[in-house]
This record gives structure tokens, C-alpha cells and sequence, in this order.
């Protein structure tokens, strides 16, 4: 998987806040099992993630039935 980011899924009729990882190609294939919860050492690093959430706020919704089901990509033959 190439990345990750938090977004905002609709999820048992519910908007709710996951990671999310993402294919090569940039198709959402996975989030966590339980939605995103901010701890951190500091007050700084809870103020960082709460900006990655807020990120997350601007972004699509994604319905979480079409989390990874992008057709699969098939590999060239040789």
C-alpha cells in the first residue's frame, strides 16, 4: 500500500473517522477496525493529529462498502 490518511466513512449509518490506506493507484483498499482516537505525550502532538482530522473533514466521504473493492489490477503477461 502506498499511503495512508484519515478520512471521514459512512459506517453503520454513521460518519465516523478511520485510516484509510490506499493502493499504487490511489483506491481506498483498507481502514482500521475502529475509528481514529487522538492520544499523544503532548498537547502539540494531540494539536497535530487534530489538524490530520481536519484534513480529513474537507475530503469525500467514502461509504465504507466500497473500501477495497476496486477491481483488482491485473499483471501483464511476459
Amino acid at each position: 500500500m502506498s499511503h495512508w490518511n484519515h478520512r471521514v466513512v459512512r459506517c453503520d449509518g454513521e460518519l465516523r473517522i478511520f485510516d484509510v490506506y490506499y493502493d499504487d493507484l490511489g483506491r481506498p483498499v483498507a481502514r482500521s477496525v475502529t475509528p481514529t482516537w487522538l492520544s499523544g505525550e503532548s498537547l502539540d502532538e494531540l494539536y497535530a493529529q487534530l489538524q490530520l482530522i481536519e484534513e480529513a473533514l474537507g475530503r469525500p466521504i467514502l461509504n465504507d462498502s466500497e473500501i477495497g473493492r476496486a477491481a483488482p489490477t491485473l499483471a501483464p503477461h511476459d
